[in-house]
């Protein structure tokens, strides 16, 4: 039986295909077919592929030469930088699994994440180690290799720098220079990974939003039909500028602005952080051409006040991911970048982000975010969870297929709760229509049930979006003891609206744009809404804050 989201599948995009080798070899082939083209642009310091090909197999040597060995895990504890896609490569060609660590933890979250994957090695930024020296005495770790962004800086770089660009090189008793071991080795192809399907690539930590983060087991043949499948997906070639901002730590930047791009032999302007007026300047200097981002990145960029000075007409594809994206940023986006083909994406750590739904190419289709792509998508019964859906039926979304990880390190309950006769159940709530698009209603946990009614917190957030002062907004459940729960909202207003919208307003609006049961009850400005570091508004701490209130 054809798959229903097969009538509009993009003509150049093969509906099967196989890989035959790990993702960093597909890019060996890159510098071997055109070495001198630039792969990497750091704040103006540009880096060959064949440059980056040879630091990574030396920096692989010296992997192996510390006893890194087929299996061990090897973190990365940086922002985005070179010494990231060196260290990331370098690593699984030593054999080893890459745990890509949030620059932004803090000392339980290091070390419950070191411990759990049984970090021996790992490769991190000078000015991040006094976060990490605390947790060495705690943790498995023997090998601390330390770099410095000023290291793949030029000596006048053609961007503003963020603050921790602009500190001193530091070094730290007890650790090993980056550049240093990389040069004590000769320039050699070396790749460990005997088997493609059973050998891990990645274990990448899911984002915390459902408790302690857990490591999704992300296969060598995983990894490669995801970064392969994409460069079909978004018709990549080698003249595309991607822009490399979006955090490599986080499964949406890893594949979009690095395995993607790299292995189809484009361009990646790499930013540590996220500034949007630099984001700007990137954009129009080096005219880039595709951008894969978060949301709240979209939002932030928008608001920029000289926004209409710079010259984002060279965007050739521009997507969203991590929340649904509003018609009114839809609109924006497009009046700032005319030549774009706007889309959305939906998927998971443990799908790697393109396992789950993206948009077509052309075919955008407003609410919803996207087909299946490199996997099979069903919606199943919330009650027994074996029930396929019609269409447009709400119903949990589960994910079948190459794309899905193997399994969650070390917690064989939790892989068995998710991964059920090869389905992985996401817990996310949704419903697909007639031509396999899938939208998003919320997860299980947060379906909001008042008077009976089922109520999904997306579909008031898109409702919400509609007023014009709403900049970001998040709706929970909270007790009541006539309808059992109500929404509230929790809104942050756009900055010309901030003091001159009340919250009566808004419930008022409401009134007259939503049906009773699910309308908020309750609105809260917030100056901000809590979020992950990859951008995702965090539900779970706006639920633990108004369980607090009421202890």
């Amino acid at each position: 039986m054809e798959k229903s989201w097969y009538k509009v599948w993009p003509v150049w995009v093969p509906k099967n295909f196989e890989v035959e080798k790990p993702a960093t070899e597909y890019f060996r082939e890159w510098a071997t077919y055109t070495p001198d083209k630039i792969a990497l642009t750091f704040y103006g310091k540009d880096i060959t592929y064949r440059e980056l090909n040879s630091l990574i197999d030396k920096l692989a040597w010296g992997l192996v030469d510390l006893g890194v060995r087929k299996g061990d895990r090897v973190a990365i504890h940086m922002q985005n930088c070179p010494q990231f896609v060196i260290g990331y490569f370098a690593a699984q060609r030593a054999g080893g699994v890459v745990v890509p660590v949030n620059p932004m933890f803090k000392q339980a979250e290091l070390e419950h994440e070191l411990n759990d994957a049984g970090v021996k090695t790992i490769i991190g930024l000078d000015f991040l180690y006094p976060e990490l020296e605390k947790v060495r005495a705690n943790s498995p770790l023997k090998n601390v290799i330390i770099t410095s962004l000023k290291d793949y800086l030029p000596e006048k770089p053609l961007l503003a720098l963020p603050q921790e660009a602009k500190q001193e090189k530091r070094s730290f008793p007890g650790t090993i220079d980056f550049n240093e071991l990389i040069s004590k080795f000769q320039d050699r192809p070396i790749c460990q990974v005997s088997d493609l399907k059973t050998d891990l690539a990645l274990l990448q930590y899911t984002g915390g939003t459902t408790g302690m983060p857990k490591g999704a087991m992300i296969t060598h043949h995983t990894l490669s039909i995801v970064s392969l499948g994409m460069t079909y997906w978004f018709h990549h070639r080698e003249d595309d500028v991607h822009l490399g901002v979006t955090p490599y730590f986080h499964t949406m930047g890893q594949q979009n602005a690095m395995w993607a791009p790299l292995i189809s032999g484009g361009r990646v302007i790499i930013l540590s952080r996220y500034i949007p007026e630099v984001v700007a300047q990137a954009v129009t200097s080096y005219r880039c051409t595709c951008w894969v981002a978060a949301t709240t990145m979209v939002i932030a960029l928008l608001e920029l006040p000289n926004i209409k000075s710079y010259d984002f007409t060279s965007f050739r594809c521009l997507w969203s991911g991590g929340a649904p994206i509003s018609l009114e940023l839809q609109r924006k986006l497009k009046e700032l970048a005319p030549n774009a083909i706007i889309g959305e994406g939906y998927g998971l750590s443990e799908t790697i982000s393109h396992g789950g739904c993206c948009t077509a190419l052309h075919r955008y289709k407003p609410g919803f975010l996207g087909i299946p792509q490199l996997n099979v998508v069903r919606i199943v019964d919330l009650e027994t969870g074996t029930r396929e859906m019609p269409a447009n039926q709400e119903g949990e979304v589960t994910i079948k297929g190459p794309a899905v990880m193997i399994g969650y390190w070390n917690k064989p309950e939790e892989t068995a709760q998710a991964l059920r006769d090869g389905w992985l159940y996401t817990g996310d709530i949704g419903l697909m229509d007639e031509e396999g698009y899938l939208k998003l209603l919320g997860r299980k946990k947060e379906m909001i049930k008042c008077s009976g009614y089922a109520v999904f917190p997306a579909e008031v957030e898109d409702l919400l979006y509609r007023h014009p002062s709403v900049k970001e907004v998040s709706v929970i459940g909270i007790n009541d003891p006539y309808r059992g729960e109500t929404p509230k909202a929790f809104i942050a207003l756009k900055p010309e609206y901030e003091g001159k919208v009340t919250e009566e307003e808004i419930l008022s609006w409401c009134k007259e744009n939503m049906a009773a049961y699910k309308r908020p009850r309750f609105v809260e400005f917030r100056k901000d809404l809590p979020k992950s570091a990859a951008g995702k508004i965090l539900k779970r701490v706006l639920v633990e804050e108004e369980s607090a209130k009421n202890a």
